[in-house]
């Protein structure tokens, strides 16, 4: 079900195609894990920025040091919900012009799920002991790695070439059992046909004309992590911790691609309707990974932190099939003779082209992670934070026994660069109230692409006492994304012909998590 994609597409896109996702695209999929997303209000609201600060549960997976800081225990439980939004615009990159395509289409989507749910356990000494070690703090909780809801749709004239070229391409002169699923799929609706002669074999389009697309594009799934981790204190001063992670990830893409409305170029095969493509990949996996973190408190009004997050070892199944049918008018035949027999197939009568089911395993090292952060005090009246997260999307890694990933690592290498992450937040307090506000901002991990990268602006407030809290956080996180249908190679296609079908979306997700928290 897979196969291979130019990196030139990658590098201008960075998406996938009908048939042919990716494994290179798994590897930042699922490596693109951000610990905001599993942290409390509290630190949502000041945009993540917690790599310093302590006495949050969310340090066991952003800083475990920061465990250290807890002097009683606690539990925790935090239901967010996401409105996630898809503005889809659909366009012909041609090697001389963009041509906007008329069509376009804006998608919503609710989510609701759990940002973290946990306890932290003190082990402290008592506030007044003389030890130098303090004791420490354990943590064990679940949180969110990433949520996969996302719906695009997009709609557009191509008066250029249809999916049916892409098609051609790729059957070039193989045999039949040598064609791609999608190929075989197109040869038995009768799409394509084969040919033979004493060049080789070669294949024609059946398909005249050229199409109004729609494509919509659908994600579910999520991917958690179980965290056990601790946190020390020594003198007040340092704080160290470590910890263990336990991923769970379930993602799902289905696309349901069509091209109908053929406009006639003179081509006298003028029977068909509409082709129908539904492609579905499902993907489950476990893994583990390790962090460790120590925060160290130079002057009473300032501390600085550092943590390191190991690669994730994820082992990953994955199930796809891809389904095809084209709708041919009534009484419409085709005619072929093999072998001196002729034989007429009432095309308006073919069933549809069902695949089977494909399984596959495979295991995926995702890139480390190194954080820095510092927090500035201002007396009893709150903080300012920052942080700066450094991961190499390039390290990550694929392996397999069913397959060969050679070439899918050696496209992570050259699609993916580094990226610095950077938060920065701040919380004002009176009395038992606060009021939070944060900014961050995730780089695109492309290599020369020009899509706009992603930001988070966050605000909440906060209520405690000695016995509970209640915060509240919303998240307006503004990024976004680009599709292609199919791909043509620009070198072998000719210039009347030539034209780069491509789906940008602006996807705006707003973020609504509350807290309530029970001290004991």
């Amino acid at each position: 079900m897979k196969s291979k994609l130019t990196i030139l597409l990658l590098s201008i896109f960075g998406c996938s195609v009908i048939s042919n996702a990716q494994y290179f695209e798994d590897a930042y999929r699922f490596s693109n894990t951000n610990y905001s997303l599993g942290s409390t209000a509290r630190m949502q609201a000041v945009g993540g920025a917690q790599i310093a600060l302590g006495g949050d549960i969310s340090s066991a997976v952003s800083n475990p040091a920061g465990l250290g800081f807890f002097n009683k225990s606690v539990f925790v439980f935090s239901p967010s919900l996401d409105f996630i939004s898809a503005d889809t615009d659909y366009s012909i990159i041609r090697p001389d012009e963009v041509i906007n395509a008329p069509g376009s289409d804006l998608t919503f989507r609710n989510n609701f799920n759990f940002s973290n749910i946990g306890t932290v356990i003190n082990f402290g000494k008592g506030r007044f002991t003389d030890d130098k070690f303090k004791g420490g703090s354990l943590a064990i909780s679940l949180s969110r790695n990433n949520t996969y809801h996302l719906s695009r749709t997009y709609e557009g004239e191509n008066g250029f070439n249809s999916i049916v070229d892409n098609i051609l391409q790729g059957a070039g002169s193989k045999s039949l059992n040598e064609l791609s699923e999608l190929e075989y799929a197109a040869f038995d609706q009768f799409i394509i046909n084969q040919y033979e002669d004493d060049q080789g074999i070669f294949y024609t389009s059946n398909v005249g004309g050229f199409p109004i697309q729609r494509e919509t594009i659908k994600e579910r799934g999520s991917h958690y992590q179980l965290n056990m981790a601790w946190g020390g204190n020594y003198d007040d001063r340092l704080y160290f911790g470590g910890g263990m992670g336990v991923q769970i990830l379930n993602y799902k893409q289905n696309r349901s691609y069509e091209e109908f409305d053929f406009l006639q170029d003179g081509s006298d095969m003028d029977s068909l309707n509409a082709i129908f493509i539904d492609d579905e990949i499902r993907t489950r996996g476990a893994g583990v990974n390790f962090n460790a973190g120590a925060i160290y408190r130079p002057a009473s009004f300032l501390t600085v932190g550092v943590s390191y997050t190991s690669p994730s070892f994820l082992s990953l199944d994955e199930e796809s099939f891809i389904d095809l049918e084209a709708d041919w008018d009534p009484g419409s035949t085709f005619t072929e003779e093999v072998d001196g027999e002729t034989t007429t197939y009432d095309l308006a009568n073919i069933d549809p082209y069902r695949s089977n089911l494909f399984v596959n395993t495979y295991r995926l090292r995702t890139p480390s992670k190194v954080g820095l952060g510092a927090s500035m005090f201002i007396g009893k009246s709150g903080f300012l934070s920052g942080d700066l997260e450094f991961v190499n999307y390039g390290n990550a890694k694929l392996n397999s026994d069913d397959f060969s990933t050679s070439q899918d690592n050696d496209d992570i290498k050259s699609a993916y660069e580094s990226v610095v992450n950077i938060r920065v937040g701040g919380e004002y307090r009176f009395d038992s109230f606060r009021l939070r506000a944060g900014y961050a901002y995730f780089p695109d991990p492309f290599k020369d692409t020009n899509l706009q990268d992603r930001t988070n602006i966050t605000f909440g407030f906060g209520y405690r006492t000695f016995d509970y809290f209640l915060d509240f956080a919303v998240v307006s996180s503004i990024s976004q994304q680009q599709a292609v249908p199919y791909f043509l190679d620009p070198e072998t296609v000719p210039e009347d012909f030539a034209g780069q079908p491509v789906a940008t979306s602006d996807i705006q997700n707003t973020t609504v998590t509350v807290t309530f928290g029970f001290n004991f």
